[in-house]
């Protein structure tokens, strides 16, 4: 979808005629931010999440956890 949009703002960054410099502004900034945007979502977000859950040391429980016994009435 914002691929999409980008593509959509291509006309405003491409503008001519009367009005079409605030026009081409607008859709150069507009397309700007989407890729800005993109690139937060895409690539920074997942990777600073990583960061933090490898600092918090958070870890998955291990497979040599100990089971629990079985019920004692059984």
């Amino acid at each position: 979808t914002s691929f999409a949009f980008m593509l959509g703002c291509v006309p405003l960054a491409t503008a001519t005629g009367a009005g079409a410099l605030s026009r081409q502004i607008m859709g150069f900034v507009i397309i700007g931010g989407m890729i800005f945007a993109s690139f937060v979502a895409i690539f920074l977000i997942p990777v600073l999440y990583y960061m933090v859950e490898r600092i918090t040391g958070k870890k998955k429980p291990s497979q040599d956890a100990p089971e629990t016994p079985p019920p004692a009435h059984a």
